[in-house]
């Protein structure tokens, strides 16, 4: 079938059309819980764009409702316009949006008077006229109406409409304005920055595209994703298209009885990216399978059955329900995730006015604030949070998320050689800094301040350090070292002996559960959507 790749669609030719058209009026100027890493959200819209949200440095003043002096361009398609092309009332280009006050798109045209929200100043020029509206209640900042989004991983992302405004796709019920502008995740260490270490470590992942699932399968699964979402927001079409083509999906995979576990049910998340990226009916048939499997059979409470109270269980159960959605947008698998999601908030996370004030067991039985148990959580709820709409639920998981954040960076590692990262068990000062919590905590920790959950900017100063923890534990060839492997609950005993469970196991590199957290990471600090903005 020929492939759909919605978010790469290359808008040059119009954008140099209306340059031309406007050039003679404008001057210039058991196994442990395995969780998946959900989609983080949807799709990059034309791949590379700045990495502060779009605008560009210094914006650019129009002196009577001309053409931008400095402007600035995409690095791989679309016209980045800040403060908009004025042109005394002209319309805006081909439907291509600026992320930080650009043009209006799909035709919006700009009226006189006033100031860009976030772009350059106009002296005689107009603030952009009133936008339209997402179809599921998104309000679209600036500019024309946007059809049938099927919440991409940037602004421009549509299913069969048009293309819409400033600041990214809505989910159910956002209204995504302009990004915040994030200075912390601007600038990096030499070959240390996101897109670089991404690119080390898709390279490093492609030869596992052949690995079968195994008994840590949801890990090879997360990787996957991972790695078809950083290639796919990255606009680098080599590598998706050889990520993609390595996937059947005309298999029947693991286990999906009502018996299975989450574990093996976590590969639907595969096929479903599959589908929201390329469009192959085949993957979603695949990927829903499982995810209507999933509460086929529904405890007394009206959660899956799959669930165990292992707080890993609340990646891989939210990340398949989530993906359902932005595959669907049937709404019954939010309401599923977050009704599971609430469910194990109130009976695994702490509250104890102390520095773990927040954190969550392991279990019910595993008391230890275990890290990467602490991470499945931490990115399903900002998963589940990018896609729900405003609501009880959705006020109930922010405020489990923020406490839980908060308690994280009462415990991040201040000094030493891996200042920023968080330890195996994460109040345990004497516990070994562990790589995959840390990618996990930086992933959730970024979504929140750029999605405008977390305004504090003690939070992203977090989130940076973070992720230089993790790239300095990034070889030259992609690997992540200082990983945990998989493991299950520490027995029934008191809470020095459980803690000592976690920290006697032996860190591997290249193992698969930092692979996918890692992407994960990278991911989100290079979107340039904020879906998760209500």
């Amino acid at each position: 079938m020929t492939k759909v790749r919605a978010f790469h669609i290359q808008r040059w030719p119009a954008t140099l059309l209306l340059f031309s058209l406007l050039g003679a009026a404008c001057s210039q100027s058991g196994p442990e819980a395995k969780s998946n890493p959900a989609t983080t959200g949807g799709k990059s819209a034309n791949g590379g764009t700045p990495s502060t949200g779009g605008a560009t440095p210094t914006g650019g003043a129009t002196s009577t409702g001309g053409s931008l002096s400095t402007g600035g361009t995409n690095s791989a398609g679309g016209v980045t316009l800040t403060g908009g092309i004025t042109s005394t009332g002209g319309s805006a280009s081909m439907g291509g949006s600026a992320s930080m006050g650009g043009s209006a798109s799909t035709g919006g045209s700009i009226t006189t008077g006033g100031t860009p929200p976030n772009g350059g100043s106009l002296s005689t020029g107009g603030a952009i006229s009133t936008g339209g509206t997402l179809p599921n209640g998104g309000a679209v900042a600036t500019g024309g109406s946007a059809g049938g989004v099927t919440g991409g991983r940037d602004a421009g992302v549509t299913d069969g409409g048009g293309v819409s405004g400033t600041g990214g796709v809505a989910g159910t019920g956002g209204t995504p304005g302009a990004c915040p502008a994030v200075s912390e995740f601007t600038t990096w260490p030499s070959g240390k920055a996101p897109d670089e270490v991404g690119k080390l470590a898709v390279e490093n992942f492609k030869p596992r595209t052949s690995e079968t699932y195994g008994g840590d399968g949801y890990a090879w699964t997360f990787g996957y994703v991972g790695s078809l979402q950083f290639t796919d927001t990255t606009g680098d079409t080599t590598n998706n298209d050889f990520l993609v083509g390595k996937f059947s999906c005309t298999q029947t995979g693991p286990d999906n009885s009502t018996s299975a576990s989450v574990d093996t049910r976590a590969f639907g998340d595969l096929p479903l990216e599959i589908f929201i990226e390329n469009g192959t009916a085949a993957c979603k048939t695949l990927g829903l399978l499982r995810a209507d499997a999933q509460w086929a059979k529904t405890t007394s409470d009206g959660i899956t059955s799959d669930a165990r109270y292992w707080i890993d269980d609340m990646y891989m159960i939210t990340s398949l329900q989530v993906l359902a959605y932005r595959a669907t947008k049937d709404t019954k698998y939010l309401d599923r995730a977050a009704k599971t999601m609430i469910a194990y908030i109130a009976v695994l996370q702490q509250n104890n006015d102390t520095k773990t004030d927040g954190l969550f067991w392991h279990t019910k039985q595993s008391k230890a604030y275990w890290g990467r148990a602490n991470g499945w959580v931490a990115s399903g709820m900002t998963e589940l949070l990018l896609d729900l709409p405003t609501g009880d639920s959705r006020t109930k998981i922010m405020a489990a998320y923020k406490k839980q954040m908060d308690g994280l960076l009462q415990n991040q590692i201040a000094s030493g050689t891996d200042v920023g990262a968080w330890r195996q068990v994460v109040d345990r000062t004497d516990a070994k800094p562990e790589m995959s919590c840390t990618a996990m905590f930086t992933f959730a920790l970024v979504s929140g301040v750029r999605n405008g959950w977390l305004t504090d900017p003690k939070y992203a100063t977090a989130a940076a350090n973070g992720w230089k923890a993790l790239a300095n534990r990034t070889s030259n060839t992609g690997m992540l070292s200082q990983v945990c492997p998989g493991t299950g609950q520490a027995n029934a005993g008191d809470l020095a002996s459980q803690q000592k469970f976690y920290m006697d196991i032996a860190f591997q590199a290249n193992d698969r559960h930092g692979e996918g957290p890692l992407f994960w990471a990278a991911t989100a600090l290079l979107r340039k959507d904020c879906p998760g903005l209500r």
